[in-house]
């Protein structure tokens, strides 16, 4: 017989898991693991950097930059701090802070001023820095001025602005006159010293004290004169003067019968005189200058104007690229954090900025930058100051010898 009690021990076994597998808690999807915030650097350093800005303007976009470049770097440990210093007096500031000890990390200084300081021993040579990083090309830059930062194996900057010279030319006055613009001559091919002179007797009329050319008084012009002729200001190694060689003074001879033979052109009178106050004035057809001029050119000029390249002389295509470069301090504190900056200011980004202020060229040759230079006009025309670039005598920073003493 079987036992009564086995079917109601079974069925209380059955209600004792259903009654189990109801009260078990539902399986949930394990939270998420939160992102791993980024660390707070150990120690966060001030960097000071200079430029010498020309106007309020200048300084004020340099400021923004530093403003920027603070937020970007600041989760390196990085902070800028912007210390402007007035054109005149700069280099002797600089100078006298170098002497002490207390220049700032980074500085902005004229390119042909690299080999005076250099020689001191207050730069910091950026060589090995620069080989150390697999993200930095020196080609990026363009090679006249990368050329003359680079001595011995040292490297002692990178450049913040080039500037080639070019001819300043007023439209109206050749259009006025019915002659030849040079940009026409240049796109032909036939813009060369003879047509130079030419189109300058052209636009000549002494009696109503208008002149085809007009130029500064400083070795810029007279220095283009003897490159274009196939000469050099100095010789090979940069070691003795080149004003003997007979092709550099064929290049005067052309450029002293402008005046004295000629007679198509005003007396030079000092950089940023004479020269370029008759020229806006319209009273000069053209004028050699560099880029630097044109903030004025669009603030004051009554007339319509444009660019060209310089004409080319019997030694070939010449002129002249001016530039300047951010220097570090040999006595930084922060050599890595300096070259960090010291790219970031190099940038095309941060080039670009400058650009638009339409000052300087950017050094560079990042597509990015270079468009923002050419949309920067007036001139309608930008590519001269850039085509240029490809063949100019970069400003010379003298190894051998005090190159302001020389000039």
């Amino acid at each position: 017989m079987k036992s009564k009690l086995f079917p109601f021990l079974a069925l209380v076994a059955v209600l004792s898991i259903l009654v189990a597998c109801s009260a078990a808690p539902e399986p949930t999807t394990a939270p998420a693991a939160e992102a791993p915030q980024a660390e707070a650097p150990e120690e966060v350093v001030t960097l000071r950097w200079r430029t010498r800005p020309d106007n309020q303007a200048e300084q004020d976009v340099y400021q923004a930059i530093s403003d920027e470049l603070t937020k970007q770097l600041e989760p390196q440990g990085i902070k800028l701090q912007y210390d402007p210093s007035p054109v005149t007096g700069y280099l002797d500031k600089l100078t006298t802070e170098f002497s002490a000890g207390n220049a700032p990390d980074i500085v902005w200084i004229p390119g042909a001023s690299v080999a005076d300081y250099a020689t001191k021993g207050v730069l910091l040579d950026l060589m090995p820095l620069a080989n150390a990083d697999s993200d930095f090309s020196l080609s990026d830059y363009y090679d006249a001025p990368m050329k003359e930062l680079q001595e011995s194996g040292h490297l002692w900057g990178l450049p913040r602005d080039i500037s080639t010279l070019v001819i300043y030319y007023n439209k109206d006055l050749f259009a006025s006159k019915g002659v030849d613009d040079p940009a026409d001559l240049a796109e032909a091919g036939n813009w060369d010293w003879e047509n130079f002179l030419r189109v300058a007797q052209e636009l000549t009329d002494a009696d109503a004290k208008v002149y085809g050319f007009s130029m500064t008084n400083w070795w810029g012009p007279w220095g283009y004169f003897i490159y274009g002729a196939g000469g050099s200001m100095f010789n090979a190694d940069r070691t003795a003067c080149g004003l003997d060689d007979p092709k550099s003074q064929e290049g005067l001879q052309f450029l002293q019968d402008i005046f004295q033979t000629h007679n198509v052109a005003t007396l030079p009178g000092v950089e940023g005189g004479v020269g370029e106050t008759e020229f806006i004035g319209g009273q000069a057809g053209m004028l050699p200058n560099g880029r630097w001029m044109t903030p004025a050119m669009r603030e004051n000029a009554q007339f319509d104007w444009g660019v060209v390249e310089m004409p080319t002389g019997p030694g070939g295509n010449a002129t002249w690229l001016f530039w300047g470069p951010y220097v570090v301090s040999a006595k930084t504190e922060y050599p890595d954090q300096a070259w960090t900056v010291l790219k970031a200011l190099t940038s095309p980004e941060v080039q670009a900025k400058i650009a638009a202020l339409g000052t300087n060229i950017p050094s560079n040759k990042d597509q990015a930058a270079v468009d923002a230079f050419l949309n920067s006009k007036p001139p309608d025309d930008n590519q001269p100051f850039i085509a240029g670039a490809a063949y100019a005598q970069a400003e010379i920073p003298l190894f051998t010898a005090n190159w302001d003493a020389v000039v």
